[in-house]
């Protein structure tokens, strides 16, 4: 029912009364000493749907028995009284809630109880985040779904912005994981996994979805997060490289692609949050390449240019956080396409490799770090089916100071 991953976590719980909804007679208690979430339950009305549900102790819990937020980790358990098993959220860190729970509802068999998760979650002042083009969910490599969970397992970031997540890939890695997950609409594809508690999930803006999380559960240092994923084609790199077209066409080409009045609306969309006072994260698959690095000191195909996608951004007083870390692109150059496209059959050459996938923040959050990552060796096309890494693109982590 749900993926279980081992994880090394000293737990240590105890009862708290949370409500003044009326005393239920059944109880739950968490079993010390022991490397899972191991509770021991009790209740006289016993069902194969009763379930003990886990969430943050923030909020999002049924304390009013009634659903609020999803559970971030759950199973049925179907005897009168007995022990189950569950694994805390991949990382655990800091104080959850457990709530023993009547038939797939949210009425109380016993009082909820507070338990604590003292796991290697990462350093609480730091913040991580990743933004991580799925490539169609995943699905062009063999066992997609056990790599990417050990990959996010083993890099434990923060937040993740996906791209290519269409239909269900946020769900599956935020529920594999025991994460809060944020999936767009059916025509947008892209998706949000937080290791905290997503408190609002903001209305789509064209390309982009975003939320407003609250990390280490500290609403002091709320702050909003959104992933984007422009359009592909017509790629502005190729007109450059093969179509050899002027500056001018291709600033045609990114007006006429969408991908420059799909950055505009974005920016434009959140620049009251940007504005405020809590900290705002863009990050994305923007499928063109940036002015920092087509510069006239590193030029491409012969080529400097200001690329409106990353121009508009910046402009708007974003921080491009590789370039931050990384300001000479000629030593690093950071290229997240491609891992696997290397060369360019329709181009009659190699596949022009660039930096396409941003984190962006706001100056009120400071950068400690950036990176681009993969995992393993990727063979490259037509040989990726076995690679460990499931991507075509490689993935941007960036650490910020909370």
């Amino acid at each position: 029912m749900r993926l279980i991953l081992p994880l090394s976590t000293f737990l240590v719980g105890f009862i708290t009364q949370v409500s003044t909804a009326p005393t239920p007679s059944g109880t739950l208690a968490l079993v010390k000493d022991t490397t899972e979430f191991t509770f021991e339950y009790s209740t006289t009305k016993a069902s194969s749907k009763n379930w003990i549900g886990i969430y943050h102790i923030t909020g999002g819990g049924p304390d009013e028995e009634k659903q609020v937020e999803r559970s971030l980790r759950w199973e049925y358990v179907t005897e009168a009284e007995g022990q189950i098993k569950i694994d805390p959220p991949a990382g655990a860190q800091g104080k959850y809630k457990a709530y023993f729970l009547a038939d797939d509802g949210y009425k109380w068999l016993a009082e909820p109880i507070e338990i604590n998760a003292s796991g290697s979650g990462g350093n609480q002042k730091e913040l991580k985040i990743m933004t991580y083009n799925l490539w169609h969910g995943g699905t062009k490599v063999n066992d997609y779904h056990n790599k990417q969970v050990k990959f996010l397992s083993e890099q434990l970031p923060d937040v993740i912005g996906f791209q290519e997540a269409s239909g269900h890939h946020a769900k599956r890695l935020g529920e594999a994981l025991g994460w809060n997950w944020h999936q767009s609409s059916a025509d947008n594809t892209v998706g949000i996994i937080s290791r905290h508690r997503i408190v609002t999930e903001h209305k789509d803006i064209g390309q982009a979805s975003g939320v407003e999380i609250i990390p280490y559960d500290d609403t002091s240092k709320a702050f909003n997060f959104w992933t984007a994923h422009l359009t592909a084609y017509p790629y502005g790199p190729y007109e450059f490289c093969f179509e050899e077209k002027s500056a001018d066409q291709v600033l045609e080409v990114e007006e006429s692609s969408g991908r420059t009045p799909q950055i505009t609306e974005i920016v434009e969309g959140t620049a009251s949050q940007r504005g405020s006072n809590k900290p705002f994260i863009l990050v994305g698959d923007f499928n063109a390449p940036s002015h920092l690095d087509w510069s006239s000191g590193n030029k491409h195909c012969g080529v400097s240019f200001d690329w409106p996608t990353s121009k508009i951004p910046t402009d708007a007083g974003l921080i491009d956080s590789f370039r931050k870390i990384h300001p000479d692109p000629s030593k690093e150059s950071g290229d997240t396409w491609s891992p696997i496209v290397k060369e360019n059959p329709e181009g009659n050459g190699d596949e022009p490799q660039d930096r396409i996938d941003f984190i962006y923040g706001t100056d009120k959050l400071n950068v400690l770090g950036s990176e681009v990552k993969v995992a393993g060796k990727p063979q490259t096309m037509p040989n990726e089916k076995d690679n460990e890494w499931t991507s075509d693109h490689a993935v941007v982590i960036t650490t910020y100071e909370l």
